[in-house]
């Protein structure tokens, strides 16, 4: 919406920022974005049945979506708080961002009072218990990257009307889009989520990549109206997943309906592949994941191997990419090369998913290297608009996980275990993919140690 919000306006963004606003969008424009996304990423990629897996459950049921796709609508109701809201104004008053003080929500007195305004009393059967909605609640608020810790204590200022807004009524229309947007939720039986913590990390992280997609531009423009903006916020994430190859269909469909094998994976059509890499092609592929010690000697064809088995995986729908792991950053720098050429004889064109090259310092994808501007944007080369889209993964280290095939360094698969800034996007990310960690000799005790802990999360989501 042009020019600066009216103070009786509830934004969520702002271009520039204040004073400088030239145009806002609001709150529920956004939160129905995310809230799109986030059901397109559990509906239209492996990530519903990864969260599934994490419970022993066989999938998430349609119930379960939306009780999530709620929960994520919900991510920036600290918004309506009055700090945050005065940062587009020239206005008296504290200015405050939304994350604490909705976390100091949670913690006070009148946390009753103010998490019933967004519906929140009839969410605690989605639950098994009063304490397990109340961390799945700070997963939600605290989505950022980091655990919030409240930092002032609860001020009821922040939160009571007054004479520019009302928060409580805005939290009402929240809490009234969402039951419009998610019926089921509401009005369906399901089994309360379980309080297992790997559950509520996976949905953090799942919820931080929606919120990061969700704010994107290039998918959601700014709404030219305060209305209903859930029909475009779903055409919006619908175009977002498949644009950014985060939905793995129309590149499975290119791969056709016959078993790959080696054709594509081999250099030459000729070639006849070792005796280990078709045993390594030919290894039962198990619905609930396996994990496979690949040793030979140099020169043997393991990396062919590899790529094989992923090619096999994808075409079967168990895996929506793959991340091969290499200790160095000029191993990762050559070997994406090499995967870049595979991909390349493995996908058409028109439905082939860009190779990511995760070596932070670059910003490489497929062939095309970009340049880092300030305030965090990236030039592609002049007149590549499909770069836009296929390198979006590579424009920041912390998403060259969210890639359809990523080659980097091993570290950043490590830090999806490490109490480190968006671990919880990084592991939920990689939760995606077929994982090839080369040259695990190379780690020593302690990153052996938080690849134990990486592995351990990832076969128990399948």
């Amino acid at each position: 919406m042009n020019g600066s919000p009216d103070p009786s306006d509830f934004w969520a963004k702002l271009h520039p920022d204040w004073p400088d606003v030239e145009e806002w969008h609001p709150l529920a424009a956004h939160s129905a974005e995310v809230a799109a996304v986030t059901e397109a990423l559990l509906e239209r990629t492996i990530l519903g049945e990864r969260m599934a897996a994490l419970v022993g459950w066989d999938k998430l049921s349609p119930v379960h979506v939306q009780r999530l796709c709620v929960l994520a609508a919900l991510h920036d109701a600290g918004k309506v708080n009055h700090g945050f809201q005065n940062r587009g104004h020239d206005a008296p008053g504290p200015r405050k961002g939304h994350v604490g003080p909705m976390v100091e929500v949670l913690g006070s007195e009148q946390s009753a009072k103010w998490l019933q305004k967004f519906g929140a009393v009839s969410m605690l059967e989605w639950f098994e218990s009063e304490d397990h909605f109340f961390h799945f609640l700070l997963a939600t608020f605290g989505h950022h990257g980091r655990p919030v810790q409240p930092a002032h204590g609860f001020s009821s200022k922040l939160w009571e009307e007054n004479d520019r807004r009302t928060p409580a009524e805005e939290m009402e229309r929240l809490a009234a889009f969402v039951r419009q947007w998610f019926p089921e939720a509401f009005g369906e039986e399901a089994d309360a989520f379980p309080p297992d913590p790997p559950f509520q990390h996976a949905f953090n992280g799942i919820l931080t990549l929606a919120d990061w997609i969700g704010s994107d531009r290039r998918f959601f423009a700014f709404a030219e109206e305060n209305g209903e903006p859930m029909p475009a916020a779903r055409r919006g994430a619908v175009e977002a997943v498949e644009a950014l190859f985060l939905d793995p269909a129309a590149a499975r469909a290119g791969l056709g309906d016959v078993p790959v094998g080696f054709d594509g994976v081999l250099e030459e059509a000729s070639w006849t592949p070792h005796d280990i890499q078709q045993e390594t092609l030919d290894l039962p592929l198990h619905a609930d994941g396996s994990l496979t010690v690949l040793e030979s000697d140099t020169g043997s064809g393991k990396t062919e191997a590899a790529l094989a088995r992923f090619a096999r995986l994808y075409r079967r729908g168990q895996v929506d990419g793959m991340y091969f792991a290499v200790p160095t950053r000029s191993a990762a720098t050559q070997l994406h090369e090499r995967v870049r050429e595979t991909a390349a004889r493995l996908f058409p064109e028109d439905a082939r998913p860009p190779v990511v090259q995760a070596v932070p310092g670059y910003i490489k994808a497929d062939d095309a290297e970009a340049t880092a501007l300030p305030d965090f944007e990236v030039r592609w080369d002049e007149g590549d608009t499909a770069m836009r889209y296929r390198g979006w993964a590579a424009e920041h280290p912390k998403r060259f996980l969210a890639g359809p095939i990523v080659v980097g360094t091993v570290d950043q698969a490590l830090l999806s275990a490490l109490q480190a800034s968006h671990a919880h996007l990084r592991a939920a990310a990689l939760l995606r993919h077929f994982l090839v960690v080369d040259e695990v000799h190379a780690s020593d005790v302690y990153m052996t140690a938080l690849m134990d802990r990486v592995l351990d999360q990832h076969l128990s989501a399948g």
